[in-house]
Formats: C-alpha cells, structure tokens, sequence
C-alpha cells in the first residue's frame, strides 16, 4: 500500500484501496497540483473534483442525492412546496441555460446568502463522502479548470479536519493513529498558544477540540488521555488523524520508567 505521509507526487491513476481519498487530496495538495480529480466508486458513481494549487475549490457529483436541492430541504432551506417549485426548474434548467442557484435566486425561492452558504456545505458534503470509500478508482487531469461563482473556500486542512469528525469511522481513525502507548507532541512551531491558536483556526476546530491542543506536548499517552472520565474518542483521534496526515504532530513512544518505578 502507497504510503499515506510520502512528499512524493502522486501518479495520475490509481486505486483507492491503495491511497484513499484523504491521503490522495493531501498529496496532491503537498504537490500544490492544479486540475481535476475524477473518482468512480463502483459502476456508475462518478464524482470530480477540481484543485487550484493543491486546495479543492469544487465539485460535482452524478448522484441524485448529491443534488443542491435535495440538501437544501433537509436543512429546512427550501420547503416542501418550494421544493416542488425547484425540481420544475430543474427540467427546465437546459432550456433557460443557467445554474440551478441562479434560478432559485430569480424565482424567489432563496435568498443569496443563505444559497452560497448552502453551496459550500454542498461541495463539502459531495467531497468528504469519497472519505467513506476503500475502493474505486481515480484519474487526475493536469491542468483542467472551471469557473463556478461560488466555490469551497475552504483549507486543505480544514476540509481533512471536517471528513475525520463527520466521515471516517474509528477503526479507520486508529489505523492512522496506531499505538494506544504512544504520546502525541505537535512540532515546536505549534506548541506556542500563537501557534496552537493558529492551528485551531486552520483546522476550523470546535472549541472542545482545541482544548486538546495544549495536551499534545508529549507528556501524555494516548492511552492515559483516553482514560479521562469526558473524553470523546472519536473526537480525540479526529484530530490525531488530521494532525499527523498534515504533518504537524509526531507520537513518540513513552519514555522508558526507572527500575525501582516499574515495582
């Protein structure tokens, strides 16, 4: 299997059990690659994914439960009857020749703000889905480009950040992460409070996550951290997993206990 944390750019092909998704976009970000990625995962679920110097910008999807709309009525964004309202603009959207977000806009349906806020959670939600996926495969086309009005804005990081907490089961999470004795120590730079702050505001962190940050100096086991009576595990690895794919942290061994402490 490829390795996840390697500098190396990654081929233009590949399968995803052998690079998974969060590692392929973290390589080509490292790679500050500019094109688009294309995904199928199983025969028919095509997604793509287009990069400008390594950070995604947007995306699209070949799934009807990936549509704005549908997204839009689960938020409470669009009801039932403007629901219905939307999907006839859908039919007709080839005819009129514009995006479905300038249709809503001129129909009434939406107001502007609360549509680009819809479309950004939408981009996510259509990326951090491939999170989930052990298998498929993947194209990267140099170079290709598109001009959406709205796109992702959101880090590289970020988006790692939010596909751990919201996607990527635990079992996968302690694949990544590893040794339960191990202790987590971010790098000097991050260790000051600018730089946790910093970090945190990177990352998009909640502020119960950041709370982890000042922990992570190596004083501590994972283990022993796991151990504290509110301790979210899904949390707390989250942010090991997205800290250690984006190279901020390293998980040294304990140190060995003198003779006379381990009786």
């Amino acid at each position: 299997m490829a390795d996840p944390h390697s500098t190396t750019p990654p081929r233009e092909t590949g399968r995803v059990r052998d690079l998974q998704i969060p590692e392929l976009l973290w390589q080509l970000h490292e790679a500050r690659r500019t094109g688009c990625l294309k995904v199928q995962h199983g025969e028919s679920t095509i997604k793509q994914l287009w990069l400008v110097d390594g950070e995604p910008v947007f995306a699209r999807s070949n799934q009807h439960a990936d549509r704005l709309t549908d997204r839009m009525l689960a938020r409470g964004l669009l009801s039932r009857s403007q629901y219905d309202a939307a999907q006839t603009l859908l039919t007709n959207r080839g005819l009129l020749g514009k995006r479905i977000g300038e249709l809503l806009i001129e129909a009434g349906l939406v107001a502007p703000v609360d549509l680009h806020e819809a479309l950004r959670e939408h981009l996510l939600r259509i990326l951090d889905a491939m999170f989930l996926w052990e298998d498929g495969r993947w194209e990267f086309e140099p170079g290709a480009a598109t001009s959406e009005p709205v796109t992702l804005d959101m880090s590289t990081e970020a988006i790692l950040m939010s596909g751990a907490r919201h996607r990527i089961p635990l079992r996968r999470l302690w694949e990544s992460v590893g040794d339960r004795t191990s202790c987590p120590r971010l790098f000097s730079e991050d260790q000051t409070p600018a730089g946790r702050a910093a970090l945190a505001a990177i990352l998009r962190l909640e502020p119960s996550e950041a709370l982890w940050l000042p922990q992570f100096d190596g004083s501590r086991s994972l283990q022993a951290m796991l151990s504290d009576f509110d301790t979210d595990e899904h949390e707390l690895l989250s942010i090991l997993y997205t800290l250690r794919m984006t190279r901020r942290i390293e998980l040294v061994p304990p140190e060995p206990r003198p003779f006379a402490a381990q009786r």
